[in-house]
């Protein structure tokens, strides 16, 4: 069941504001520390949280144990306003919009959101992975030696034009090339001019995955030059 701000009331909203105040504060959250709190006993506290696991506002354990952890879920932050924890040495990078052919601002009421995860600027899934990349076949496209890919795993055919992991004939290291079929044979473009097209027999061809995304670390493109 989904958070609705109008059906949680009475007690069972100062126990979600409490659970609230307590993640705030960096606390950990329990049943006991939340029937001190408002002066209530367990069992009664236990039931208000039930409920709010039953909302999808909180997690929590049902079973009857006094160290059992409590947490706001995601939708439980939104409704309290609470922004989604972030990894200890961490921080969140502002999304500021879109960029255009001016001069950028960076004034605070222009954050659309933060960053703070690789899944929130990359659709990544449970099952992807990130390889480094090594060469310069791709660099056209702003992939660098260095920088790293999301993939997304599978051995279907990718569309004409997509980006795929493949495994070329007699080598057995992967590569990222743009992927065209034509009457059994498959050519692998490269986004550098120094490399040129290579074509296979189709069955010749190993499909790995599929490019999602990159992760540029730009270090070797904006190092500045030395003058003598």
């Amino acid at each position: 069941m989904n958070g609705n701000a109008s059906e949680i009331k009475g007690r069972t909203r100062d126990v979600l504001e409490a659970i609230a105040t307590l993640e705030r504060r960096d606390e950990p959250v329990t049943n006991a520390r939340l029937a001190s709190m408002l002066s209530l006993p367990r069992q009664n506290i236990r039931l208000y949280l039930i409920n709010l696991s039953e909302h999808g506002l909180i997690e929590y354990d049902t079973a009857e144990r006094k160290t059992a952890i409590i947490r706001l879920t995601d939708e439980g932050r939104r409704m309290m306003g609470i922004a989604a924890p972030v990894p200890e040495g961490e921080a969140p990078f502002p999304i500021l919009g879109e960029v255009a052919a001016g001069v950028p601002t960076f004034a605070e009421e222009q954050v659309e959101g933060y960053a703070a995860y690789l899944r929130d600027v990359l659709d990544m899934k449970e099952g992807d992975f990130l390889l480094k990349v090594r060469g310069e076949s791709m660099t056209g496209i702003g992939i660098f030696p260095g920088d790293l890919v999301a993939i997304h795993p599978g051995d279907q055919e990718p569309m004409a034009g997509e980006i795929a992991l493949v495994i070329l004939p007699g080598e057995g290291t992967a590569t990222l090339k743009r992927w065209h079929r034509n009457n059994g044979t498959v050519t692998l473009f490269s986004e550098n001019p120094d490399h040129p097209p290579m074509t296979f027999r189709e069955t010749e061809v190993q499909i790995q995955g599929y490019f999602i995304g990159h992760i540029g670390t730009g270090r070797a493109r904006r190092t500045p030059p030395i003058h003598g």
